[in-house]
């Protein structure tokens, strides 16, 4: 290093941590120095090297200038992977945390730049929901609930404890050399369930999760199949025999979208003398080892719709409008939520709704197999113990789609139905679910 460079390199530095990002030209006005002087000083900072200082953005003349920040001790600077159908992961690019709270993702002549989260593609790799919480206690010494990290606690997991999330990227460090989840050495799959819920439900108030979320474990097979599993409370309690309701309900659900047409997540059933399970294959994983990424459509929205999130029937159509979703998407998405609102699913958040998408840099999405779709209406409250079973109320009308209106009604009567006579639920609910039926067949005349 050349000492006459020391001082350059010490303006350069300070203008850089007062204003985020700077080009070449701003920084010779702000010194005064040669493009060939500002050029040596940013190689004297690291520019280039992989864990230097500065970091380029842009390209060419668009390129701009800013530092890196170490995250949390780690390296700024890591690879970016991403498995395709074969399962063998390949590099897509690099990821950089810089300051400002700031992440830039390069891969090859796409760049992304955010701030204070991920890019919208990265946020499967975020710990949400029951098992994020639930993966969560391996850092006791960041805030419990993982919405409530901080930019560099998020990279800081990803990079050390996240191995098997959702899609198919990665973040190369010492998570993507653990083994992902599998299942125990229980003689059955019954007996794995029952074990693995034990461990999960440990930590967990008595019939139900953190925040009202549903309790779930992830499986692997030893022939590769991998299943995200819910499970109920222990059987013989009030809570316990809802959830046992409610997971044959979801089934049922799914297995009638199905019929018509409708791509669901697969599914099975799974009963020990102690709890219920429902065991749904993952869809982001194909063949024995293959991928298939998979977004939210919380993050798809909040990306790519200018507007405030309604609903999932008004995302899909906003996606349509920017020729980034098929029309054949908006029907689906339509009614897998006139199916839902039939059904009494009071929550149809923008987390219960993913789509595919098979080139991040050019997207277009496909909706994803409907998942989580059952009466919600029916969950027990955790904060009352309330076990109602209110009948169904009539939804509002989605304007625009009577004719998907009119198939899910006739889906939802045909799930009541169907409903009606599962001895499993018990008397009174299958007198409800009757009820229901009655209900969406006279289009709540009367009522």
């Amino acid at each position: 290093m050349n000492d006459a460079n020391l001082p350059l390199q010490t303006a350069v530095h300070q203008l850089l941590a007062r204003t985020p990002e700077l080009t070449a030209a701003q920084l010779q006005v702000a010194t005064g120095k040669s493009q060939p002087s500002i050029s040596l000083a940013l190689k004297a900072l690291g520019l280039g090297q992989p864990n230097g200082a500065v970091h380029r953005l842009g390209a060419a003349r668009s390129s701009r200038y800013a530092l890196t920040q170490s995250i949390q001790g780690l390296p700024a600077r890591h690879a970016l992977l991403c498995n395709g159908p074969d399962g063998v992961p390949q590099h897509f690019g690099e990821l950089t945390y810089l300051s400002g709270d700031r992440v830039h993702v390069r891969s090859g002549t796409h760049e992304w730049l955010t701030q204070g989260g991920l890019p919208w593609f990265l946020t499967p790799l975020q710990p949400q929901g029951f098992l994020g919480r639930e993966l969560a206690r391996l850092r006791p010494d960041f805030p419990a609930d993982p919405e409530r990290w901080s930019l560099a606690q998020l990279l800081y997991f990803v990079v050390n404890h996240v191995r098997d999330p959702s899609g198919a990227f990665g973040v190369d460090g010492p998570a993507l050399s653990v083994p992902g989840a599998v299942r125990s050495e229980a003689p059955t799959l019954a007996d794995a369930c029952d074990r693995l819920a034990a461990q999960a439900g440990i930590s967990l108030p008595a019939g139900s999760s953190a925040a009202g979320e549903q309790p779930k474990f992830l499986l692997r097979e030893p022939d590769g199949t991998r299943w995200i599993v819910k499970f109920s409370p222990p059987r013989g309690t009030p809570f316990g025999e809802r959830w046992h309701a409610l997971l044959h309900l979801e089934k049922l659900a799914l297995d009638v979208l199905q019929g018509h047409g409708v791509a669901c997540a697969d599914t099975r059933m799974v009963e020990t003398a102690t709890r219920t399970f429902l065991l749904s294959k993952r869809f982001d994983r194909s063949a024995l080892f293959g991928y298939r990424h998979l977004v939210a459509a919380a993050a798809v929205h909040d990306h790519f719709v200018r507007a405030p999130r309604q609903h999932w029937v008004g995302t899909c159509r906003a996606l349509q409008g920017q020729a980034l979703l098929s029309p054949q998407g908006v029907d689906t998405a339509a009614q897998a939520f006139l199916f839902g609102q039939f059904i009494g699913n009071t929550d149809m958040h923008f987390g219960n709704l993913s789509f595919f998408v098979d080139n991040v840099a050019r997207p277009r999405f496909e909706v994803a197999p409907i998942y989580d779709m059952l009466p919600m209406m029916w969950r027990p409250s955790i904060h009352s113990g309330s076990l109602d079973a209110d009948p169904l109320r009539q939804p509002p009308v989605l304007a625009g789609f009577a004719a998907q209106a009119d198939a899910a009604r006739d889906w939802a009567v045909d799930y009541w139905q169907r409903a009606a006579v599962m001895d499993t639920l018990g008397s009174a609910l299958q007198a409800v679910c009757g009820g229901n039926a009655q209900r969406l067949k006279t289009r709540f005349a009367g009522l």
